[in-house]
C-alpha cells in the first residue's frame, strides 16, 4: 500500500501557517524576551522572511543556547525552529520543536493544528508511525477540519497491522461520509475489507464486500460475492443453476467449467434450451471444444441438442394443458429458458393467478428475473422483493435488484 504523501506545495502551505502564528506570537513577546534572546531570535525571524532556513537555523540554535530561557523565551524560539525547519524539512528538528509546544494548554487549538499537522507530516516523512498515529488522533479529537488526517492514519494502522483500529477508525469514516453526502472512497473500503478478513470476522467482510458491490461495480466483485454465496452452508442446491445465471449476467461466466456445469445442471431441470445456448457461448468464447476436454465437450453438447429436441415436440401439449399455478410456473420457466421473456411472463402471471404455488419463493426469484430481461424493471423489482423466507433465493433476488439498478 502507498501511504498518501503531501506533496512540497503543502510544505510551503504549513511553514506560512506555522510562520503567521509566529511573527503574530513575536509581537506579543518583545516585552517578555529578554535583549540576549530577542537579538539572535529576530535575527532568525528576519532569515525566514529572507527564505534563509538554514541561516534561521542556526540563529535558533544561538537563541536557544542562551542560559536559564523562560517558558515564554523557549515558546518563542521552538516555534521559530518549527518554522525553519519545516521549510528545511528537517524532519527530527521539527518533531523536536513542536512535540513539546502541542501539549501547552495555554496554546489555542486553532494555533496548535498546524502544528499537529505538522508533526503528523513530519512522522509520516520519516516513517515514524507510533507518532504519527499518536498526533493524527490528537488532531482529529481537537476537531481538525482536515480530512485527508484520518485517511492517512487508517493507512498506517493498516499498513502496521492494526486491523481492529482500522475496522474502528473506518467506521467512524463511513458515518462521516455518509452525513456529509458522499461516497467512501474504494481504496478505503478494501482497506476495511482486508483488516476484517484478516480478524477472521466473515460477517464484517461480507458486509464490506456488499458497500463495494454497491458503491463500485465490477466484474471482480460480482465473481467474489457469487463465490462466497455458492460457499454458504445451508445453501439452497435447487438455486445453484440461478448462482450460474448471476455469474453469466455479471460476465463472469468464462471458464470451461463454468459453461459445461452449468449446462449439465440446466440438462437436470430439465431446461435444454437453456444448456444448448449456454455451451454455444462456451464454443463462441473459445473456452469448449479444445484440449483433452474437447471430447467430452462435443458430448455434452449433442446431448443438450438431443433433449432440446425432444422438448420442442413434448412442450407444445404440455403448455396447451396446463392449468395449475404449479403448470403454469414450469412452462414460464421453459419460456425464460428460451429467453421467449414476453411468452414466460405471461405464463408466470397465470401461475400467479392460480396460486397454490409449491416453491412460491423460487417462483417470484423467475418471474422477477423474467420481467427485467423484458424490460418491465419496476414490477421486476416489485416481484424480487416479494421474496421471502428461503436466504438463498432471497439473497439471490438481492443480488438481481443490484443487478438491474
Amino acid at each position: 500500500m502507498t501511504l498518501a504523501f503531501y506533496p512540497t506545495k503543502y510544505w510551503t502551505v504549513l511553514a506560512a501557517l506555522l510562520g503567521s502564528m509566529l511573527f503574530t506570537s513575536a509581537v506579543h513577546a518583545q516585552g517578555t524576551v529578554r535583549p540576549e534572546v530577542h537579538k539572535p531570535l529576530s535575527a532568525a525571524q528576519e532569515a525566514l522572511k529572507n527564505n534563509q532556513a538554514d541561516a534561521a537555523l542556526k540563529l535558533s540554535a544561538d537563541a536557544l543556547a542562551v542560559p536559564d530561557l523562560t517558558a515564554v523565551e523557549r515558546n518563542a524560539i521552538l516555534r521559530t525552529r518549527a518554522v525553519a525547519a519545516t521549510r528545511a524539512q528537517n524532519w527530527d528538528l521539527v518533531i523536536e520543536s513542536l512535540e513539546p509546544l502541542v501539549v501547552q494548554p495555554e496554546i489555542a487549538v486553532a494555533d496548535k493544528r498546524p502544528m499537529l499537522e505538522t508533526l503528523v507530516s513530519a512522522s509520516q516523512q520519516k516513517k515514524d508511525y507510533p507518532r504519527l498515529v499518536k498526533w493524527a488522533r490528537q488532531y482529529l479529537q481537537d476537531g481538525g477540519p482536515n480530512a485527508s488526517m484520518r485517511t492517512v492514519m487508517i493507512q498506517v494502522l493498516a499498513v502496521t497491522g492494526q486491523h481492529a483500529e482500522v475496522v474502528k477508525e473506518m467506521q467512524e469514516k463511513m458515518r462521516l461520509d455518509e452525513a456529509a453526502g458522499k461516497k467512501t472512497a474504494e481504496e478505503e473500503l478494501r482497506m476495511l475489507a482486508v483488516s476484517y478478513r484478516q480478524l477472521k470476522d466473515n460477517a464484517g467482510y461480507q458486509a464490506t464486500l456488499r458497500k463495494l458491490l454497491i458503491a463500485y461495480p465490477s466484474k471482480a466483485y460480482w465473481s467474489e460475492t457469487i463465490s462466497r454465496l455458492a460457499q454458504t452452508p445451508g445453501l439452497n442446491q435447487r438455486l445453484e443453476l440461478d448462482l450460474y445465471r448471476l455469474l453469466e449476467e455479471s460476465g463472469n461466466l468464462e471458464e470451461a467449467d463454468e459453461f459445461t456445469d452449468m449446462a449439465q445442471m440446466a440438462l437436470r431441470a430439465g431446461l435444454p434450451a437453456e444448456a444448448q445456448r449456454v455451451l454455444a457461448k462456451g464454443y463462441e468464447k473459445g473456452a469448449l471444444g479444445k484440449g483433452a476436454e474437447a471430447a467430452a465437450h462435443a458430448k455434452l453438447k449433442a446431448e443438450a441438442q438431443k433433449k432440446a429436441q425432444e422438448d420442442d415436440k413434448l412442450f407444445p401439449q404440455l403448455e396447451k394443458s396446463a392449468k395449475d399455478g404449479n403448470t403454469l410456473a414450469g412452462v414460464g420457466d421453459v419460456h425464460a429458458s428460451k429467453q421467449n421473456w414476453a411468452a414466460a411472463n405471461a405464463a408466470y402471471a397465470l401461475a400467479l393467478a392460480a396460486g397454490g404455488l409449491r416453491r412460491e419463493q423460487e417462483f417470484r426469484l423467475h418471474y422477477g428475473i423474467s420481467l427485467i430481461k423484458a424490460g418491465q424493471k419496476e414490477q421486476g423489482l416489485q416481484q424480487l422483493q416479494a421474496v421471502q423466507g428461503d436466504a438463498t433465493a432471497v439473497e439471490i433476488a438481492t443480488l438481481w435488484q443490484l443487478l438491474a439498478r
